[in-house]
Order: C-alpha cells, then sequence, then structure tokens
C-alpha cells in the first residue's frame, strides 16, 4: 500500500508545497484516526439502538416529534463532508421510544458514507423494523461540500430530503400533514 503522499502525488497533485504537509510521521495515523471516527457508524448495529420508553396501552393517538438534530457526514458521491439537521416524526405502536437514542440512531446513520437522500430513508425505516412504529418521516436539511466548494460554489444551497414510511395518513389524522 502507498502512502497518502504518495497516492496524493500520483493523483491529485505534485506540487510539493501540499505534499510536504502529508510526509510528516504523524500525519498518516492522524488522519486515519480520523476517518475512523467519520465513518464509526459501520460498527454500530443501528437494529440495538432504539429502546422502549413504556408500552402503549391500546392506540396512542398522536405523533412524537424530535428535531433539529445535527449530523455531519461524508458523501459517497464525492468524499466530501455533509451536514445539517435531522426532524424526526413517528407515530408510535405498541411502545414509545426513548427520545435520547434518537440523536443516537442519527449518528450512527450519518457516519458512514451516505447520500442525503438515503439518510433519511435509513433512519426511518430503523425507526418502523426495530421500533415498532406504524408510521415513520424523517426530514434532513443538508449542506454539501460538493455543492459549496466546487461544481456550482454556491456556499448558501442547502438540500432539503425527505422519507415517509408505514400507514400515511395517520400524519394527516394526528395533525401533522405538511
Amino acid at each position: 500500500m502507498s502512502s497518502i503522499a504518495e497516492w496524493l502525488e500520483q493523483n491529485v497533485t505534485t506540487d510539493k508545497r501540499a505534499l510536504d504537509w502529508y510526509r510528516e510521521p504523524e500525519c498518516e495515523p492522524r488522519i486515519v484516526r480520523a476517518y475512523r471516527q467519520l465513518l464509526s457508524g459501520y460498527e454500530i448495529d443501528t437494529s440495538t439502538i432504539l429502546k422502549t420508553t413504556i408500552e402503549v396501552q391500546g392506540e396512542h393517538a398522536g405523533v412524537v416529534r424530535v428535531h433539529d438534530i445535527n449530523y455531519y457526514s461524508i458523501c459517497a458521491h464525492h468524499f466530501l463532508p455533509f451536514y445539517g439537521k435531522v426532524a424526526i416524526s413517528y407515530v408510535p405502536g405498541d411502545r414509545i421510544l426513548g427520545l435520547g437514542k434518537f440523536p443516537r440512531l442519527v449518528q450512527a446513520f450519518s457516519r458512514r458514507f451516505q447520500i442525503q437522500e438515503h439518510l433519511v430513508k435509513d433512519i426511518a425505516e430503523e425507526i418502523m423494523s426495530s421500533g415498532g412504529a406504524r408510521a415513520a418521516r424523517v426530514l434532513s436539511t443538508g449542506r454539501h461540500m460538493c455543492m459549496c466548494s466546487r461544481g456550482p460554489s454556491d456556499q448558501t444551497a442547502i438540500t432539503d430530503t425527505s422519507y415517509v414510511t408505514g400507514d400515511k395518513e395517520l400524519f394527516t389524522r394526528f395533525g401533522l400533514d405538511d
């Protein structure tokens, strides 16, 4: 395996000023540690995150919403960061889920190579499968470095994505139809 400096020289730049940064002895281990942390979501079994707070007696007639959950991810398409906020709404099935588990679920999925459209789908599907929800909706806003620093070079563009699964009519029934 070649070093990061060699890879950069072969694929990105031959400029000595850039490459000197990556020839320092501590450089490569520091980068490896950073990416292990940024991609640590692969080490997490997401089906074990959501825990029951209380069993539901009868039918829960309402929606639970947790929002403004921060995330940071690495784009699978460009290998560049994107970040933003997630809002989760769900209609409980036979149990109400621990609210503090939702940020952990978002972090587990966002700390993987992702695209924003899959991030919201992955979270919603997990809430349905391991959380036993009757319906789930996940919304995300994101700022993508591929749009900010290359291509369109627009630092103000924000991307919104959403994914809804389960009995979607429940959201309308309980007044969450926007």
